[in-house]
């Protein structure tokens, strides 16, 4: 089911969302395609995806597992082929041009928060995890796929140094965020992660993880970086 619902039109990047899904289709198959399989698969109950894309999560959400999928995104071009998505998906999506920083849902409405290759791109991400966390039922979960800063090293400053350029290109990608960091600066507790690194990609460093909401202040130890 979709609901084409949205905000008023904004800026879009009518280029960038021709191509994604081209430009993509290898490290789809090779890569990102399994790791969505496994991570959305396992969404249960009421779901908000946050940056949706093209769509190219909803073919692997479970409709034995979840009751529905709000998707939102901001960019109008995005939308466009997100709803065709929406109509093969097997579970219940509905599409809404929407910010993640801004979320006009009330408190503990979700028990999922799905965010992948998303928080690289949006302009406040801290605010946009906070918020996530407001909407996120107690013991709901924030399951995420991001690309982050390296380590360290060449990787690293080599990412700082593209980082200005790629955002033009990218539709405002960062090549350098540290999000495991902000993820735990939010108030999650991060309790699985899988790293991986692609030694000749700009994007280097693959982060794939589960968090839930910290019940009590401070730092949560991080499983990697």
């Amino acid at each position: 089911m979709v609901n084409g619902a949205t905000e008023p039109a904004t800026h879009g990047h009518r280029l960038f969302a021709a191509t994604y899904d081209w430009l993509n289709r290898s490290v789809e198959r090779r890569v990102l395609g399994p790791m969505r399989s496994a991570l959305v698969g396992g969404a249960t109950g009421r779901v908000l995806e946050i940056g949706a894309g093209t769509g190219a999560n909803f073919p692997y959400y479970e409709p034995a597992r979840v009751t529905s999928v709000v998707a939102i995104e901001p960019d109008p071009y995005m939308i466009r082929r997100a709803l065709k998505r929406a109509t093969a998906a097997r579970a219940n999506v509905e599409v809404r041009q929407l910010s993640a920083e801004r979320l006009p849902f009330p408190d503990a409405t979700f028990d999922t928060v799905l965010a992948t290759l998303v928080l690289c791109t949006v302009a406040d991400p801290d605010r946009a995890l906070r918020e996530m966390r407001r909407v996120l039922v107690p013991d709901g979960s924030l399951r995420f796929i991001e690309h982050v800063r390296a380590p360290g090293g060449l990787a690293a400053l080599i990412q700082d140094t593209l980082t200005p350029l790629w955002r033009r290109v990218g539709a405002g990608c960062h090549l350098n965020r540290r999000t495991v960091e902000a993820i735990e600066a939010a108030g999650f507790e991060i309790v699985e992660l899988e790293v991986r690194h692609f030694r000749y990609s700009p994007t280097h460093t693959l982060v794939a993880g589960i968090a839930r909401s910290r019940l009590t202040p401070g730092p949560s130890p991080s499983p990697g970086s």
